[in-house]
């Protein structure tokens, strides 16, 4: 399954929010979506769903700040 496709999807099941609602370019912080504990949520899906073990200091803008950013992070740590 496409990563945004299943990120997106997460979304929208998890905190109640419809897809159009998603900038995939912005802070889901910032827009509102997740709160800090939203991350912690956003790290078990992906340790879930992908076997990726997130360490806390990897929860950081660059890596979780928006869905783009999460979906290359899933993709540094695949390759």
């Amino acid at each position: 399954m496409d990563i945004k496709y299943a990120l997106v999807e997460f979304l929208c099941k998890n905190f109640m929010v419809d897809e159009d609602e998603i900038d995939l370019n912005e802070s889901l912080i910032d827009q509102g979506i997740i709160d800090s504990f939203g991350l912690v949520e956003i790290s078990a899906f992906l340790e879930s769903a992908y076997g990726i073990v997130t360490q806390q200091e990897q929860m950081v803008r660059d890596n979780f700040g928006s869905v783009h950013k999460i979906v290359a992070y899933v993709e540094r740590w695949r390759s």
